[in-house]
């Protein structure tokens, strides 16, 4: 049928011409409602996340076509491009009444980012410079072009919207991506484990464990729709079981601990509040390593797990051999894992002797990370996260639960997530809240110090 359509150019010319009248009212309506500019903000945010959720996207529809990562792909076509940049022009011009007021102040944020948040801002620029000494400069350039975009509007979503505002949408667009993802399972029958819309188990198992912690929490805190609330939560569990990851069980475990554990912060000070926290996430990892590879009752008979973390352990040590041979700066972003490459791809050699599994990604956030910008880069990324820490307790400490909690819970679910995945720096939405999650934190922590000189 798709072919029928596209195959005929009048049928193709009435349905530009009918997309371009809808367009049309729509972009009359918007600029004299602001209560519909702003639902329709709203919306492309939310399908904005919902097409990059998890490290890959959701592969349903129209949004693989949407993903800003089909721009930095040498293999992608012309009317791709097209279409992708048309989509995302289409809805700038519809909230251009909007951004008129909102953006006047977007240069000032970006100030107070690069002087409260300097490591992030460091970071960042280093990976839109990564190109200079990448071995494929053109690639490396559009993939940071590319994470620039992912961060532009996750800054713009971070100052824009409180984190009362951002709680609401958060949970809302996650449920919606949790239905999809049931929804597909049970339609396209996925055994022995789902995956849903997002293409592999953990990242599924992963967006679940979120969803679940955040509509449990607001039943909690909240009377209204609290059936409705457990309802979701309910839904979210049942979906983790499916998915069948032992790291998502202790995800969900040590989160719900954590949750729990901010009652008795909160009464602390700044600084021992802070160790605890940090202390908390040490523990936490450290669990989620014993228990994905060193107990063999339960990583064999419970969770399901090899004791070699699905063999990532045999090529992680090659993987940190590689960034030695370019200690400080890296391969650039996406400038490592280059099988199209063939015998020049910087991954060639890594391969797993005795299963010869050569894998596509480090299968930790981390280590890519220091593949992409060296050890520089990774430290620069370390100080941005543990001043994030910093200040997500102190935003503890001065404000109510559940929304005085959402950073922590964000940092430690970025933390456990990409020890054995990867997502963390790219067009993800796991880069995405991290930006979202600092930028906010930034903003919140400034205004208290201004408000306190006063």
């Amino acid at each position: 049928m798709q072919q029928l359509l596209l195959s005929s150019p009048s049928i193709i010319f009435l349905m530009i011409s009918v997309g371009l009248i809808y367009f049309l009212l729509i972009f009359h309506f918007a600029g004299r409602n602001k209560s519909l500019v702003t639902k329709l903000e709203i919306l492309f945010f939310g399908i904005f996340v919902i097409t990059i959720a998890g490290s890959a996207g959701a592969l349903i529809g129209p949004l693989p076509k949407l993903h800003p990562q089909v721009l930095a792909f040498l293999s992608t076509t012309p009317p791709t491009v097209f279409g992708n940049l048309s989509f995302y022009a289409m809805f700038l011009s519809i909230l251009s009444s909007r951004l008129r007021y909102t953006l006047k102040n977007f240069i000032n944020v970006l100030a107070v980012l690069g002087y409260k948040a300097p490591f992030f801002s460091s970071f960042i620029l280093m990976v839109g410079f990564s190109f200079l000494w990448s071995e494929t400069p053109v690639v490396s350039l559009r993939f940071a072009l590319v994470i620039f975009l992912t961060s532009i509007f996750a800054i713009y979503l971070g100052k824009q919207y409180s984190w009362t505002e951002i709680y609401r949408f958060w949970r809302w667009v996650n449920i919606i991506v949790v239905i999809l993802c049931v929804f597909q399972a049970l339609k396209d029958n996925q055994q022995p484990a789902w995956y849903g819309i997002l293409g592999h188990k953990n990242t599924f198992s992963f967006v679940m464990v979120q969803t679940a912690l955040w509509w449990l929490m607001y039943a909690f805190y909240s009377s209204k729709k609290r059936n409705l609330s457990l309802l979701f939560f309910v839904i979210s569990f049942f979906a983790i079981i499916q998915g069948d990851s032992g790291a998502s069980k202790v995800l969900l475990v040590s989160l719900i601990s954590l949750w729990g554990y901010f009652s008795i912060a909160k009464k602390m000070t700044v600084q021992w509040a802070f160790v605890s926290i940090i202390l908390f996430m040490i523990v936490s990892v450290c669990l989620t390593i014993v228990v994905t590879e060193n107990l063999n009752f339960i990583v064999v008979d419970t969770l399901n797990k090899d004791m070699t973390l699905t063999g990532r352990t045999d090529f992680w040590p090659i993987i940190v051999e590689k960034i030695n041979q370019r200690p400080i700066l890296g391969y650039g972003i996406a400038g490592f894992w280059q099988k199209w490459r063939g015998i020049n791809n910087p991954a060639n050699d890594v391969i797993v002797v005795k299963t010869q599994f050569q894998p596509e990604h480090s299968h930790n956030g981390f280590l890519d990370i220091g593949l992409s910008v060296g050890w520089l880069g990774l430290s620069l990324f370390a100080c941005s996260f543990f001043n994030n820490v910093a200040k997500a307790v102190i935003y503890l400490s001065k404000n109510r639960l559940p929304e005085a909690g959402l950073p922590l819970l964000l940092l430690t679910y970025t933390l456990m997530t990409n020890l054995t995945e990867t997502g963390l720096l790219g067009p993800t939405s796991i880069w995405f809240w991290y930006v979202v999650t600092t930028v906010r934190l930034t903003l919140d922590t400034a205004k208290n110090e201004r408000q306190e000189k006063l």
